[in-house]
């Protein structure tokens, strides 16, 4: 009876457990439940999320084509060989733009040419001769001026006249005209047009200097006939060339200013003049020509002025022609990636008759 008992405590404790197992199965199931709904919930969540954005994403049209014509091949051909048009629709194509679809700038393209500021026109030494030196020192006779002439008819049995020539040794120091312009290397690495450019401007910049220093020395020298009765611009050049020509010079050109010359021409409007009235040649890009001697308009000639040239006796000294370097060897370029560039020139200006010149004021 006891052992009986026993067993029936047994089954009744098995069957115990047996009901506490499951009951924790139950309870572990619904919880795994739980966590697969929110797993899947989060899954469902990110694929809705992934299909909107592919939705939203902007294709390009070859894209767009290529989904379009995929499985398509077939009716394509077989509609072009009947003659026909083969259309895709693509409603879902966006259109892009600048501002809408691209990060930072567009492809750029660089002009090959620069906005440079304009050079002078009209340059000095291109008007007068140029001649040779070998050194800086430049010598040249000149006849002294108030010499008698006793050449004369002589009288039969007299002393023919005797003349007397005196010359007197002139010297010309030469200067140079010259300056520099300092770079760095990234600045030339950058900018690759800047080996062409700077020079350019190294060189109208040096013309400008030089227009300006020659003008001043031949004006300040000129030492011709000023006097004029007339009143009218046009008029006082003709009186200008007049007397030179007096003086037995022959005048090889007039320099005026741009708005002098705009006066001259306003001057044979107003007094009627036309293609050889006077003695006055208009050409038809403007260009002067009074008495044979051209009028040249010049940036560097100062206005109300007129300078009237005799070129056989002006002459441009050169030593060493205009040149152009670049150096690394300047102070302290080395260490700092310094590139120097000079331009210089060893010149002068030689007027060698002051009074083959006339340097006048106008009636302006």
């Amino acid at each position: 009876m006891e052992n009986l008992e026993l067993i029936n405590e047994m089954a009744e404790n098995v069957k115990g457990l047996k009901a506490d197992v499951t009951a924790n199965i139950d309870a572990v199931k619904s919880e795994i439940k739980v966590v697969k709904d929110e797993m899947q919930k989060q899954f469902d969540a990110a694929t809705a999320a992934q299909k909107k954005a592919e939705t939203n994403e902007v294709k390009s049209l070859s894209q767009l084509v290529e989904e379009k014509m995929e499985g398509r091949m077939d009716e394509m051909e077989s509609t072009l060989k009947k003659g026909g048009k083969f259309r895709l629709e693509m409603p879902e194509a966006k259109t892009m733009t600048i501002t809408g679809n691209v990060t930072g700038d567009p492809v750029m393209t660089y002009s090959p040419r620069q906005a440079l500021q304009p050079a002078q026109l009209v340059n000095f030494r291109d008007l007068v001769p140029t001649v040779r030196s070998a050194t800086g020192l430049y010598t040249f006779f000149k006849e002294n001026t108030g010499e008698t002439n006793n050449i004369a008819i002589q009288t039969e049995g007299s002393v023919k006249g005797s003349n007397d020539y005196n010359l007197t040794e002139t010297k010309m120091v030469n200067s140079y005209i010259a300056g520099f312009s300092r770079f760095s290397k990234q600045m030339m690495r950058s900018l690759p047009f800047l080996s062409q450019t700077l020079p350019r401007l190294l060189q109208r910049d040096f013309f400008k200097s030089e227009n300006a220093s020659f003008f001043s020395t031949v004006s300040s020298a000129a030492t011709g006939v000023t006097t004029m009765t007339e009143t009218v611009d046009l008029k006082q050049l003709v009186q200008l060339i007049a007397n030179q020509k007096a003086a037995n010079f022959n005048p090889s050109f007039i320099l005026v200013s741009p708005a002098q010359q705009a006066r001259i021409l306003i001057d044979t409007i107003n007094s009627g003049y036309y293609v050889g009235s006077g003695s006055v040649q208009v050409g038809t890009g403007g260009d002067i020509t009074i008495w044979g001697v051209p009028v040249v308009s010049a940036t560097w000639v100062t206005d109300n002025k007129a300078l009237v040239i005799d070129a056989d006796y002006i002459e441009r000294i050169e030593v060493e022609g205009i040149a152009i370097e670049f150096a690394y060897e300047d102070s302290d370029n080395f260490q700092k990636n310094l590139i120097t560039a000079r331009i210089e020139c060893y010149e002068a200006i030689n007027l060698m008759l002051p009074n083959s010149a006339i340097y006048a004021t106008l009636n302006a």
